[in-house]
């Protein structure tokens, strides 16, 4: 999904080091991504992954344009070229609102 439905500069947030679903932040031009919304999106690739109960989750965040998925990988893995991390609380859907 992550290499068929987004652009380069959508940004990619997933869970680091643990199994889980990945949140995509859709890129509007010249205009910076939100602090606020980070969090939130990186609270929920956290709440969303093996990492849900832990006080705190690493979570990976990076323009798409970094995430490769080489064909040797398996299904779900992906090699990420470039990346921050944020450390943040995962929160369920309606936690963040």
């Amino acid at each position: 999904l992550t290499q068929k439905y987004t652009y380069k500069e959508d940004l990619w947030l997933h869970a680091r080091d643990v199994v889980g679903s990945h949140v995509i932040i859709k890129y509007q031009p010249n205009k910076p991504f939100p602090k606020q919304v980070i969090e939130k999106a990186a609270s929920l690739a956290a709440y969303y992954s093996q990492g849900k109960n832990n006080s705190l989750q690493p979570v990976i965040c990076t323009p798409k344009k970094y995430v490769r998925k080489p064909k040797n990988l398996a299904v779900g893995q992906v090699l990420i070229d470039k990346e921050d991390v944020v450390m943040i609380e995962p929160k369920s859907f309606d936690e963040v609102l």
